[in-house]
């Protein structure tokens, strides 16, 4: 979805048109569901937040300030709701079988990243990274945010999280060719 069709689609919510919020949810629903199963890993919890996070969509969407990134906005607001969730709960809950495999990617993802998340248990497999690595990786390849989209939700240099999503992949591939992936 352009800025421009995000934009007209922000506009509808704010004549209290319902089918603005249709287009996004078309446009983003899987997306920002992916973004909350790689957080809180189960699939229940990411559908309840999913839904509450469109309800709040529509609470926020008149505050949209117009050419600032509507994904990065949005990835803000889901990363946010996801670390109040845990907070509320407490802890973080065990892994459900969270399979980010065979995602597409719209942005800079390469065939021997496919190589080292096909076949197996996305979660399984990131458990090998830091916290920090393994929410990068999730965001640009769940929810296909782009590195400058990740930069500004984490609220960190662009080189930074490049950097580190760089380093999280050859990692795994490392661990992959050791055959000492999980």
């Amino acid at each position: 979805m352009t800025e421009a069709e995000f934009e007209q689609a922000v506009e509808q919510i704010r004549q209290g048109n319902k089918n603005g919020l249709r287009v996004i949810y078309e446009a983003y629903g899987d997306k920002i569901y992916r973004l909350f199963l790689g957080k809180v890993r189960k699939r229940e919890d990411a559908e309840d937040l999913t839904s509450d996070f469109f309800l709040k969509l529509w609470e926020t969407a008149p505050l949209h300030q117009s050419g600032k990134g509507h994904r990065a906005w949005m990835g803000t607001i889901a990363r946010n709701m996801a670390i109040d969730y845990l907070r509320h709960a407490g802890h973080e809950t065990p892994v459900e079988d969270a399979d980010l495999t065979n995602q597409e990617s719209l942005t800079e993802r390469t065939t021997a990243e496919d190589t080292v998340i096909s076949d197996m248990n996305a979660a399984d497999i990131l458990s090998q990274l830091s916290e920090d690595e393994q929410e990068i990786v999730r965001m640009h390849l769940a929810a296909e945010l782009t590195f400058r989209e990740i930069a500004s939700i984490l609220k960190r240099p662009l080189g930074t999280v490049a950097w580190k999503y760089r380093n999280a992949i050859g990692k795994l591939k490392r661990l992959a060719e050791e055959g000492k992936l999980v």
